[in-house]
């Protein structure tokens, strides 16, 4: 049975979570607090994010024509030759928001069992949540989905457009249908994309979680190794010459060759945190409500950079 000290003790560290907040922060806070929530995830912090101040706009790109050197002959008119363009590409960001009852006694037991401080442990766990459901959504999220009744608009998947369903307006494709996928449909899929993107720094395999265990299986029938895939520690570190990129949550029947830089989270800097345990329902349950309000979207800068496969058993 705990003490009186233990239970004095108790209350003054649960008295931290239970003050209200109502906090829009500061712009500078709100972009380290983001970035901080986004390191939870495990793709997320190895895109380059957009923080801007408008909720609508668009993103420029700077791109330059290549073989634009010619001879010097010294008549020549400073014109330039026109090679440097800006294409934008257009983001919009739809506000999201994260929320949670969180039982008073959960906390308590969670965290000092462990020795941590109540309040900044639960703001991590709030964070952690969130970052990883943004990642879920940035990457999976469609407009059109459906609930499983097939009417209804699925409450998260449908907020906004993807990576992936902006990904696939790319006219780069591999279908396998039915297929099982071999590591020659990977080898083969690689020279879809224009030689430019074949030599990017970041050009990257992503791929759901079972798609890369199929091709470790593969790999691993192999008589042989040919040197189209690279096997450390038992780990597939590259197809082709290319690593991969493992997306958690990334939905099924889909694999994406394309530059990680090409895939840009946009996020305003209006982000906002309230807390509560007020009220007759904090009151009987216990417990503290958390909620995290956010503004989002997920821009593809350039869909020809992008060369996916699709199939059933992918």
């Amino acid at each position: 049975m705990p003490t009186n000290n233990q239970l004095i003790s108790k209350e003054q560290q649960l008295a931290t979570i239970r003050k209200s907040i109502d906090l829009p922060m500061p712009k500078k806070e709100a972009e380290a607090f983001l970035v901080d929530t986004l390191k939870k995830a495990t793709t997320l912090p190895k895109l380059n994010t957009k923080f801007t101040d408008t909720p609508a706009g668009k993103l420029q790109r700077l791109k330059v024509k290549s073989r634009q050197i010619r001879e010097h002959t010294g008549t020549e008119e400073p014109t330039g030759t026109g090679s440097i363009s800006t294409p934008e590409v257009p983001y919009a960001v739809k506000k999201v928001f994260w929320d949670e009852w969180l039982k008073d006694d959960d906390v308590w037991y969670n965290d000092t069992a462990r020795g941590d401080d109540v309040e900044t442990k639960t703001i991590d766990l709030v964070q952690g949540q969130f970052g990883v459901d943004m990642q879920d959504l940035l990457f999976n999220g469609d407009t059109t989905a459906k609930s499983a009744d097939g009417t209804t608009p699925d409450p998260f998947l449908s907020v906004l457009d993807g990576f992936v369903k902006k990904m696939k307006a790319s006219t780069l494709k591999t279908d396998l249908g039915t297929n099982e996928p071999t590591i020659d449909d990977f080898v083969n899929h690689v020279l879809l994309l224009d030689e430019k993107y074949l030599n990017m720094t970041d050009l990257t395999w992503i791929m759901p979680r079972r798609t890369y265990q199929k091709l470790v299986a593969l790999i691993q029938k192999r008589q042989t190794a040919l040197g189209d895939v690279t096997l450390v520690n038992g780990k597939l570190t590259e197809i082709a010459g290319y690593p991969i990129e493992v997306v958690q949550s990334l939905q099924t029947g889909f694999v994406a060759l394309t530059p990680l830089s090409n895939l840009v989270p946009v996020f305003t800097r209006d982000l906002r945190y309230k807390r509560t345990a007020d009220g007759a329902t904090a009151a009987i349950k216990d417990a503290t409500y958390h909620i995290l309000f956010g503004y989002a979207d997920a821009a593809v800068l350039e869909p020809e950079a992008v060369a996916w496969m699709t199939g059933s058993k992918l």
